[in-house]
């Protein structure tokens, strides 16, 4: 009986840490490793990007990794910090949508970004794109980033 006992404890303090692991209480401490991250990456529909939720404390904290490039975008209600983990890609911030639709409420995507600055982001490079500004992404052929994304409410 005490086996029994000893391994239900030991598969519940198990059970309970992957379900930590995935969805925490609000407020509550989180670890994650870096293969717990990579597994928790999903490929978006669209094929552009895979993606992983890391939290919802405050806004959104999210680990992205692109090998194609994305679509102009604007966020009228979300601020967007962008850190480059690892790989290069080319930023547009600033600007104009180019063939702009709404996706959703405030969110506009598009074909491109007129105008703005074009930068390339490498490794540890920074970025901050406020509510309302455009930006776009662009993977050079065969290239890869990988980047943390916190965004934060306007």
């Amino acid at each position: 009986m005490k086996t029994f006992a000893a391994s239900f404890v030991f598969a519940a303090a198990l059970l309970g840490t992957a379900v930590q692991a995935q969805s925490p209480e609000p407020g509550a401490p989180q670890y994650l490793s870096h293969d717990e991250i990579t597994k928790l990456l999903k490929q978006d529909p669209s094929g552009q990007y895979a993606q992983a939720i890391l939290s919802r404390e405050g806004g959104l904290v999210m680990i992205t990794t692109r090998d194609k490039s994305g679509e102009g975008e604007t966020h009228a209600g979300w601020n967007d910090f962008i850190i480059v983990q690892e790989g290069e890609a080319r930023f547009t911030l600033g600007g104009t949508l180019t063939g702009a639709r709404e996706i959703g409420p405030g969110e506009m995507r598009s074909t491109g970004v007129s105008g703005g600055r074009t930068v390339t982001l490498r490794t540890g490079d920074y970025i901050f794109a406020p509510a309302g500004t455009a930006h776009r992404m662009e993977v050079p052929d065969g290239g890869k980033v990988r980047y943390i994304v916190f965004k934060t409410r306007k």
